[in-house]
């Protein structure tokens, strides 16, 4: 299976950025948990360093040079397939499971985003003890049996995907992560003014937070290149 490499703006990555790494290029999308994604814990251990950093790639301040030769000497990763117009790489586990993709600016030649495919070793109490309650949440109809909600933290550039259960279920603490986009904390204020977004509201239904008035709408509209 391959991973569909990302051919959205940056500007457009709150919304479009975990999509196109976990939904496969045909067919039906493949599940949102599962034990063969991506083993890390760098989320909550920040070894070798924290969001919006990953395996020594910080968003903002990395090349895309740097991050590719990173990837590549990981013998954790395998299967790299790249792009050039913008700058982009996905790649999977060392076991041929799709997982990861960076993409860099253009323009500066720096990393704009990491997205992540977790295996559901982080909860979201951990997520809060480590970060604090999220400024902001935004429902994921994934599909039929799979309902996700994508808690964000701007200071940290931070989106994380938390798998709530099927559309009918509500947030529980001991839910898991099962994706990860880090983004520059500093293009956030742009970002957030092209998304509608729900505030945190505790450990509520999901079907609460898809029909809460959002706190955040869009101020700007940004059109696909």
């Amino acid at each position: 299976m391959k991973v569909r490499l990302m051919r959205k703006p940056v500007s457009l990555i709150l919304f479009l950025a975990a999509l196109s790494v976990l939904v496969s290029a045909c067919g039906t999308p493949p599940p949102l948990k599962s034990d063969k994604y991506l083993n890390d814990n760098s989320l909550i251990s920040q070894d070798p360093c924290g969001p919006p950093c990953f395996r020594g790639i910080t968003v903002g301040q990395t090349t895309y040079t740097d991050a590719l030769t990173k990837i590549k000497g990981d013998t954790t990763f395998a299967g790299v397939q790249t792009d050039d117009n913008p700058p982009r790489a996905a790649w999977n586990t060392a076991a041929g499971e799709p997982c990861c993709q960076i993409v860099a600016n253009k323009d500066t030649g720096l990393i704009d985003a990491i997205v992540l495919k977790l295996a559901p070793n982080t909860t979201v109490k951990q997520l809060v003890d480590k970060y604090k309650e999220p400024t902001y949440v935004t429902p994921v109809d994934y599909s039929a049996d799979e309902a996700a909600l994508a808690l964000i933290w701007p200071d940290t550039g931070m989106v994380i995907w938390v798998l709530v259960g099927d559309p009918n279920a509500s947030l529980d603490e001991s839910d898991p992560v099962v994706a990860a986009i880090y983004l520059n904390p500093a293009s956030f204020p742009d970002l957030v003014k092209t998304a509608t977004l729900q505030g945190w509201n505790g450990y509520q239904s999901y079907s609460a937070y898809k029909t809460q008035t959002p706190v955040v709408t869009p101020a700007i509209t940004v059109t696909p290149s």
